[in-house]
């Protein structure tokens, strides 16, 4: 079993769910695991499919969303490279309440359900983490609910800003740039707000040398002055 780089155990390693692993569990993992890669914007499931996989992204950038009641698209995560996703089909059986969509061309290793059970039953420590993710998701996700509830547009676009430079974020000499592409309407769908509004807040940041824009590339160029509307 080669565990060179590139090679499906390398990428695997790479997972934060499976760091501290043996060697002889990874080997099960490994074997268990279907690598596929996936383009842009490719739709990897929706709301009311079956929960039978649990994805774990090995490369690229995969964004979790869902319609509120006006049919909308908020987004709830984009996740990087070394997380898992689609995890709480393995502690309930209803349908897929979200949805997940590359947002970057992405690598994935992918699970069946049955047999990530399999593998849980077998390594508590595995469990304890599934547990551990899930619980940490939904405090997110409350986390975000109540941003949405409490804080205006700035406040919510500053604080989105800065949670995506932090895990997508490139630091160079002039600030830290954000290495995946966000329109306008991405920005305002991971906060809720009109895509007028967070054009007026980008703006506002631009005259104020908080941020810099270039196409769908934005640069962080103040990250306590964000802090502090945040």
């Amino acid at each position: 079993m080669s565990g060179g780089e590139g090679t499906k155990l390398w990428y695997l390693k790479n997972i934060n769910l499976l760091r501290g692993m043996s060697a002889e569990q990874m080997a099960m993992v490994e074997n268990h695991t279907v690598m596929r890669e996936v383009k842009r914007k490719e739709v990897l499931y929706l709301p009311g499919d079956a929960g039978d996989r649990i994805y774990l992204l090995k490369r690229g950038v995969v964004k979790i969303s869902s319609l509120d009641s006006d049919g909308r698209e908020v987004i709830l995560a984009l996740l990087r490279m070394g997380e898992v996703f689609g995890e709480e089909a393995a502690f309930d059986e209803a349908p897929r309440d979200h949805m997940a969509e590359a947002h970057e061309d992405a690598l994935l290793c992918i699970i069946n359900k049955n047999d990530f059970l399999n593998m849980m039953r077998s390594q508590p420590d595995l469990a304890f983490k599934v547990t551990k993710l899930v619980g940490f998701r939904l405090k997110t996700i409350r986390s975000r609910v109540e941003q949405l509830v409490f804080k205006g547009a700035p406040a919510r676009l500053a604080s989105v800003l800065l949670d995506i430079a932090k895990d997508h974020g490139v630091p160079d000499d002039d600030g830290v740039r954000i290495s995946i592409r966000l329109s306008q309407q991405d920005l305002a769908s991971l906060i809720g707000v009109s895509r007028e509004s967070v054009n007026l807040a980008l703006a506002d940041f631009r005259r104020r040398g908080l941020v810099e824009i270039e196409g769908r590339a934005i640069r962080v160029k103040d990250p306590q002055a964000l802090r502090l509307l945040a």
